[in-house]
């Protein structure tokens, strides 16, 4: 079904540069309260460095992109959950494997999700929940919010505190004009945001969820430039959902 409402916008989720390496982060947002993101995943290395936000799906597996996963073991990897702040002790679960998309395409970063599975079972707290998938297509116009760890300024440094940011959807054909020669990246399986300059995604940001009323609709993918009134890159949940729940 067709989503006209607007919704406020919180950037959890690393980004992509227009070249293929992730640009992962949050400009211009607001600190979170506590439990107010209780599907919020920090993707850490072993030496316990967030990299990447990824999306609690259920005690399982969390959902991030495949670029934020390139070149990484899982068995390695940590999804972190139950912490606001990442200098905080919070509850690591490591990986058993990371599954990404049939149809990730490196070029375009169409279809740019992984599923993350970890080896134990994640503990269910007031403040560690999973999210619904939302299987709408979002329409231009709605606002989103998320949220994330990323950087605030572009050549910054991850915040410590979990941020958000809400964001406004726009059709792929302005998300395209705006973007120009990177437009032709832009897919059916795109969502597109576009908010002033000064706010956005950022470095380390990639792979967390946008998200309407509660629900994720969309998979933080790829950005030029942090915040720099471009838009931010999306992938639908509405064009993925299918294959994650095959999986979880």
């Amino acid at each position: 079904m067709f989503r006209f409402t607007f919704v406020l916008i919180c950037l959890a989720v690393g980004v992509v540069t227009a070249v293929q390496t992730p640009d992962k982060r949050i400009v211009g947002g607001i600190p979170a309260e506590s439990g107010e993101a209780p599907w919020m995943v920090s993707m850490r290395n072993s030496f316990n460095i967030h990299f990447c936000g990824g999306t609690l799906l259920n005690s399982r597996f969390v959902l991030t992109t495949a670029t934020c996963m390139e070149g990484r073991l899982s068995s390695t990897t940590m999804a972190v959950v139950g912490s606001r702040f990442l200098n905080t002790v919070a509850a690591p679960y490591f990986g058993l494997q990371t599954i990404n998309h049939p149809q990730f395409n490196q070029n375009t970063l169409e279809f740019n999700v992984a599923v993350f599975q970890t080896i134990q079972n994640i503990v269910f707290t007031n403040i560690v929940q999973p999210i619904q998938l939302d299987p709408s297509v979002i329409m231009a116009g709605s606002r989103g919010r998320m949220f994330g760890w990323g950087h605030t300024e572009e050549g910054g440094s991850n915040s410590n505190a979990l941020n958000f940011v809400n964001l406004n959807v726009i059709d792929n054909d302005n998300c395209r004009g705006f973007l120009g020669a990177d437009g032709m990246r832009v897919g059916a399986s795109s969502l597109c945001t576009l908010n002033r300059e000064g706010q956005g995604l950022c470095t380390n940001d990639a792979g967390g969820a946008l998200t309407l009323d509660n629900m994720a609709i969309a998979v933080a993918s790829w950005k030029l430039p942090c915040a720099t009134g471009r838009p931010d890159v999306f992938v639908r949940i509405s064009a993925i959902r299918d294959w994650v729940v095959s999986i979880i």
